[in-house]
């Protein structure tokens, strides 16, 4: 039901911007708006998580134990695209770094132009796009399956972005968990690229 609205909802906004029912000025403030819309899911977020007190408590007795989902998701991200990347042309460090993006498209596309030149930055932008909207229709089902795997799936945008969503299938806790996960990818990406760089 999720996963129907939110691709819907992407479907009407890309059939308003070609047709010329949308107004200019909303199509000039759509950065600005989006970044608005994001920044009040967040917070709601934050209400959420913050009237179940004790599910921090929860979610840290987990201990080092909560490194495991960040650190695996970033490894096997990496390791996976940077095997498949051979399969349609790419050097394997460039595709690796694609994938250690985690979802990150707005810094992979220019973290990884600087190395691999703009074609391999528009893939690495491409791929991450994608890989936020296929969080976006799978969460709400991936997570009656695997919480962990939902959480990993959405990779750095965890912590914004796919937060809400994640807050809404999995809770107070998962969504501490997601915010932890998330701004640990965060943290890590504009390390890992360069140094993936380092491999031509």
């Amino acid at each position: 039901m999720t996963a129907g609205i939110a691709l819907g909802a992407l479907l009407v906004g890309i059939l308003l911007a070609r047709s010329p029912l949308l107004p200019d000025a909303i199509a000039a403030s759509a950065d600005k708006l989006s970044f608005a819309a994001l920044c009040w899911m967040v917070f709601v977020v934050g209400i959420i998580v913050g009237a179940h007190r004790e599910v921090w408590q929860q979610a840290l007795s987990k201990g080092w134990r909560l490194l495991w989902l960040p650190l695996g998701t970033l490894l096997v991200s990496a390791v996976s695209a940077g095997l498949l990347g051979g399969f349609i042309g790419l050097p394997p460090s460039a595709a690796a770094a694609i994938g250690s993006a985690c979802g990150w498209y707005s810094l992979s596309g220019v973290a990884v132009a600087k190395t691999w030149g703009a074609e391999i930055g528009l893939v690495a932008f491409a791929v991450n796009f994608l890989r936020e909207l296929l969080a976006f229709a799978v969460v709400p089902l991936l997570v009656k399956r695997c919480q962990w795997a939902a959480i990993a799936l959405c990779g750095a945008t965890a912590a914004d972005t796919t937060l809400p969503l994640i807050a809404r299938a999995l809770g107070p806790e998962g969504a501490i968990i997601a915010l932890l996960s998330g701004g640990i990818i965060t943290a890590l990406v504009p390390l890992v690229i360069p140094l993936l760089s380092l491999l031509l």
